[in-house]
């Protein structure tokens, strides 16, 4: 006799209505941020959509109290994938000279060209005017800075930084160096980010470069 894990793993089984939901929620999210990555919110309707996502106009309503809800859950997860790579590098990286050369190799590479990336400045502007997503989105930013704050006492305690410069403020300076630089590349793709990582190490060390 078969086990409900057995039919649940069985090949060609139906999915059940909770999977079904599940998978038609993602539907709806992952639309709403590539369209809202394609033409910007307030260009963005709920028929578009749910025509994007394959699924009937009405169960945006059945999954979201509104278009705004759908919009600001697919930003916060598209938030987190744009922040993904550069999280990754803060956390894992032995020093800042690291976390640096690896996040410019990721700009070189192409990580800009994931549609995160335009969600994520889409995303900052709306949250400009909107509480209810500037919220969540700087929980995610205060988390990033927090790992870099980490890694850059790591660095000062082995002398390879200054250390008469609070970690938290050189934390936020380079955050706001790499954001700036995505706004520069997006704009200018040939732009060489080299001498940029090279003049920032040379003044956080506290020597020409």
């Amino acid at each position: 006799m078969d086990n409900p894990s057995t039919r649940r793993n069985r090949p060609g089984r139906r999915p059940s209505t909770a999977e079904q939901g599940v998978a038609t929620r993602r539907a709806l999210l992952d639309a709403a941020a590539a369209l809202v990555a394609e033409s910007g919110w307030c260009a963005v309707t709920t028929r578009a959509i749910a025509a994007r996502a394959g699924v009937p106009h009405g169960a945006v309503s059945y999954h979201f109290a509104g278009k705004e809800e759908l919009l600001r859950e697919a930003a916060l997860a598209a938030t987190r994938q744009a922040l993904a790579a550069p999280a990754a590098f803060a956390t894992q990286a032995g020093s800042v000279a690291e976390l640096l050369e690896g996040t410019f190799a990721w700009y070189a590479a192409g990580g800009l060209a994931d549609p995160a990336v335009a969600q994520l400045l889409e995303t900052a502007r709306q949250a400009a005017r909107d509480p209810l997503l500037r919220a969540p989105i700087a929980a995610e930013l205060h988390d990033y800075r927090k790992a870099l704050a980490d890694l850059v006492r790591r660095d000062q305690q082995r002398g390879a930084l200054a250390a008469g410069v609070p970690a938290d403020g050189v934390a936020a300076a380079i955050a706001a160096l790499l954001d700036g630089l995505i706004l520069h590349l997006v704009l200018d793709p040939d732009l060489d980010t080299q001498p940029a990582a090279a003049a920032v190490l040379g003044l956080l060390a506290g020597e020409p470069r």
